[in-house]
């Protein structure tokens, strides 16, 4: 049992191509919702996935377990033991790293964090948000504590491509006001992490009020937050270090920022053509 406790979500992927239909539907909830499923019972969870008991109870035994109760189990310990925002728990696992050998390790993690949300977002989603980010009046990016670098990261690079990009940020409060001429042909673009970000929710939830279509860039676990956003990028934030590494959210900004760039060339260029011209006049040490 101990073996598969820690390695639920590991088993799963293994089997995971040699499931039928039914199960990979079972799979894909569990993967995606496992922090939900520690407080489902059987028929509750088959409800939700739309499949029998007895296929959860076969999809168990599958994966080794007796029966239901076993693989909720198995994932209750999993939530408890492997959460990547429980930075208690990351700095005693940090204590007995070998120096010699995190810089690599610390490396494969974030290309296991890459592929694996590669394979979690939909293609359906990407497409809904490049829509959105392109053809918006105006975008609105928000993000508090460490979120703020992203919400900074992707504002610079979006307004490298596209015109009526606004960073929201909390100085003197102005956010309220920032939003107060939003309107339904607007985005919120919101990069939101647990622990989720009080001072976001409210920002989008007055967003909303105004009829401001929201996308929220997050981790894979959205279910708590999953009501606030039109679209949900789910990524993963997994890291060796004492926090979650936020890799994953990145890479994907650059991708969402050229794909708008490619859908509206004109004004990229246009832009980008502008900000180079200006950059010539002086403003780095190699511009003359």
């Amino acid at each position: 049992m101990g073996e598969k406790v820690e390695n639920i979500i590991k088993i799963i992927y293994k089997k995971y191509d040699g499931f039928t239909n039914s199960k990979k539907l079972i799979a894909d909830y569990i993967l995606n919702n496992f922090n939900n499923i520690v407080y489902d019972t059987l028929s509750t969870l088959a409800q939700k996935i739309g499949v029998s008991t007895t296929s959860i109870i076969r999809f168990a035994k599958d994966l080794g377990f007796d029966g239901y109760s076993e693989l909720q189990e198995s994932i209750r310990d999993y939530t408890r033991s492997d959460d990547p925002f429980n930075v208690v728990k990351n700095f005693k696992e940090l204590e007995n790293e070998n120096l010699a050998e995190l810089f690599e390790n610390s490396l494969k993690k974030d290309i296991e964090n890459l592929n694996k949300t590669i394979h979690s977002i939909s293609k359906e989603d990407l497409e809904k948000s490049i829509d959105l980010l392109a053809n918006s009046r105006k975008v609105y990016v928000i993000g508090y504590n460490d979120s703020f670098t992203l919400a900074y990261y992707m504002a610079l690079r979006l307004s490298q491509v596209r015109e009526s990009v606004h960073l929201l940020q909390s100085v003197g409060n102005m956010n309220p006001m920032e939003l107060a001429t939003s309107n339904d042909k607007d985005l919120m673009l919101a990069f939101l992490f647990p622990m989720y970000s009080l001072n976001t929710i409210n920002i989008i939830n007055k967003a909303k009020q105004n009829g401001t279509k929201v996308l929220i860039v997050t981790s894979n676990d959205a279910t708590r937050i999953k009501h606030l956003g039109d679209v949900l990028l789910p990524t993963y934030v997994y890291g060796l270090g004492v926090r979650e590494s936020l890799i994953a959210a990145v890479s994907l900004s650059d991708y969402l920022a050229s794909a708008v760039a490619l859908v509206n060339p004109d004004e990229s260029r246009k832009l980008i053509t502008y900000a180079d011209r200006i950059y010539q006049t002086g403003y780095y040490l190699d511009s003359n």
